[in-house]
């Protein structure tokens, strides 16, 4: 089944109180551009017996996020990086602007994704969530305009972690016929809800 396709990418705050693990807080990171996921396992772990590997173990030992969307908004990063956001008077406007300085908390997240599949000329919806996601703060850089205009993109990039509810899941995913339910999936796993997502302006 190949991929024809990226959408929707969501996020909501992880939390975990006594091996309880909940979400909040959540929404839309932007539109999707690109994505990707890079998981590591331990090194080979063999166990030998009768001149032979009898048994062999390669738990997860990690994994790496990259992904791109059209923008994020401040309202986002200010989420998502745990920076500060406060309005600063100029002139005779008032502007908002974020403060990346040593009060900022990076929060753990929970981050899912709908990647569109096709086969046999029938489209479904693989609906990813990765439970315990951190990111880094993403890089500044931008092209000055020239004859034609290139689209300019955000970048961000974290670490895959093992959750901390019950068996340590990593990684949730399902495959769905319709996307409509393919949405439902990652909103119910990540505690989203319209209400509070439209409070925040964040699934317009």
């Amino acid at each position: 089944m190949a991929g024809i396709g990226l959408r929707k990418p969501f996020f909501a705050v992880y939390q975990n109180v006594d091996s309880v693990v909940t979400y909040s807080n959540g929404g839309l990171l932007g539109k999707a551009v690109e994505f990707s996921a890079s998981i590591e396992d331990g090194s080979d772990n063999n166990f030998h017996a009768d001149d032979g590997v009898a048994e062999s173990d390669r738990t997860f030992a990690g994994g790496t996020i990259s992904l791109t969307t059209d923008d994020l908004s401040d309202e986002v990063s200010k989420i998502i990086l745990g920076v500060t956001m406060k309005e600063l008077t100029v002139g005779e406007k008032t502007v908002s602007e974020l403060i990346f300085d040593d009060t900022a908390v990076t929060p753990y997240l929970g981050i899912g994704i709908i990647v569109p599949k096709m086969n046999r000329q029938i489209i479904s919806y693989r609906a990813i969530v990765f439970p315990k996601v951190m990111f880094s703060v993403p890089d500044d850089a931008a092209t000055t305009k020239g004859e034609s205009i290139e689209w300019q993109t955000k970048t961000i990039e974290g670490t895959i972690l093992r959750s901390d509810a019950v068996g340590h899941p990593w990684k949730r995913e399902t495959t769905i016929a319709d996307e409509e339910t393919a949405i439902a999936y990652i909103k119910q796993l990540l505690n989203i809800t319209d209400d509070t997502s439209a409070e925040k302006g964040l699934l317009s």
